[in-house]
């Protein structure tokens, strides 16, 4: 992942379950103004009578965010029933690496097929989305940008895309083959990104298959503190890609049960218009855990390796929560981790999690290289039960600083 990626896409996960929760207040705030008006009208005609009915009216629609079986707030009736429409959305960026942010989003629900937002045994197809989003963060980055999310035919096919502008400044610490400064080195890269995916069902089985392309444009520059500043230097990357991915979860949105791993060989060539040739294949695997209806433990291992010309912020690295994104980079990267907590109510819970990363200049080499690793705990609130949709905050420990983020849904 490359220096606007870790800008634009880390956002776009989790803008589409925010919301949720900022559009459920809103329409709670809408109907007490309306309610209050109508109670003002009621008292001149008819104010015993008129009253109650209005008082009546404000019960219902306030029950649209209470879920019915313990009273507690819960948005699954206002997703399931009324997700449809636009609205704006404050973004809470939590990377250390671009030092916090906030940001603004405008998302649009479309409206949910016979076949989305249902749960279930199978795993629960979304609507599809689309998004516009701008941000800025304290070391003077911004971006600004869209995507789109769909499936169709019963979640048989999935198409997602991708694309902004972004002029992100981040401080790049070496790869271990090029003396850096401790502090690293402040660099720039501005430029637009395209990224898009096209994923289909083998079958009636959980795999899925398909290509995706990325192109990205970039101005590349190195704050050095010289009295003249050295030029931006312009590249293009464009990578072509086969994905594939195995995905058998309980829920999408914070997976308490299951299994998921998503392959991806990349190629990046003078022949498809890159000026960088490099190859690079990547690996997720996560597994999902429950015990007792209220313990629960999961575990993941990420990696990815390149070769040939890799364009130095388009390295692997640790990724991990309490690590900077980009600060232990290589050719080749691991993160392993796990986590386990436990539900104090049917609603609140909390927990800890642990990890490790290494880099090295292939994969036969981390096993001699240098362990980075982080730890932390963190608490959960279920805001959607139908759904399995989790928010909350996680405190983490890394080998330099603490760092806190804004979890909604899951973590990884």
């Amino acid at each position: 992942m490359n220096a606007q990626e870790i800008s634009l896409q880390h956002q776009f996960q989790y803008i589409a379950l925010v919301v949720s929760v900022f559009s459920a207040s809103s329409l709670l705030a809408q109907e007490a103004i309306e309610q209050s008006e109508e109670l003002e009208e009621a008292e001149k005609v008819e104010e015993a009578g008129e009253a109650a009915e209005a008082d009546g009216e404000q019960k219902g629609s306030t029950s649209k965010f209470r879920d019915p079986d313990d009273g507690r707030f819960d948005i699954s009736q206002h997703l399931l029933e009324s997700l449809v429409g636009f609205m704006p959305i404050p973004i809470i960026i939590t990377e250390p690496a671009v030092d916090n942010g906030l940001g603004i989003a405008g998302v649009f629900f479309h409206k949910a097929k016979a076949d989305q937002m249902q749960p279930g045994d199978d795993n629960l197809i979304l609507p599809n989305i689309s998004v516009v989003a701008a941000a800025y963060t304290g070391n003077d980055s911004w971006l600004v940008g869209g995507g789109h999310l769909r499936n169709w035919a019963k979640d048989n096919y999935r198409y997602e895309i991708m694309g902004g502008y972004a002029n992100v400044n981040l401080d790049w610490y070496g790869d271990g083959n090029i003396p850096v400064p401790d502090d690293g080195l402040r660099f720039n890269v501005e430029g637009a990104l395209l990224d898009q995916v096209f994923l289909m069902r083998v079958g009636k089985s959980r795999w899925y298959l398909g290509p995706a392309l990325r192109v990205l444009n970039n101005d590349v520059s190195f704050d050095l503190g010289l009295p003249v500043d050295l030029p931006p230097v312009e590249n293009t990357v464009v990578g072509a890609s086969a994905v594939a991915l195995y995905e058998n979860l309980d829920y999408r949105f914070s997976p308490r049960k299951g299994f998921q791993t998503k392959l991806k060989a990349t190629v990046n060539s003078e022949k498809i218009g890159s000026d960088f040739n490099f190859e690079e294949v990547s690996w997720e695997v996560r597994q999902y855990f429950e015990f007792a209806d209220k313990y629960f433990f999961s575990w993941r291992l990420d990696g990815s390796t390149t070769s040939g010309d890799v364009p130095f912020y388009m390295e692997p690295f640790v990724d991990l929560e309490g690590i900077a994104a980009m600060r232990y980079q290589g050719p080749t990267a691991a993160t392993a981790e796990i986590r386990g907590g436990v539900d104090l109510t049917p609603r609140w819970s909390v927990l800890g999690f642990a990890g490790a990363g290494r880099t090295a200049d292939g994969i036969s080499d981390l096993s001699s290289a240098d362990t980075h690793s982080a730890y932390g705990a963190g608490f959960r609130y279920l805001i959607a039960r139908r759904l399995g949709m989790r928010v909350g905050i996680d405190v983490a420990k890394g080998p330099e600083d603490t760092f806190w983020y804004l979890i909604v849904g899951s973590a990884w």
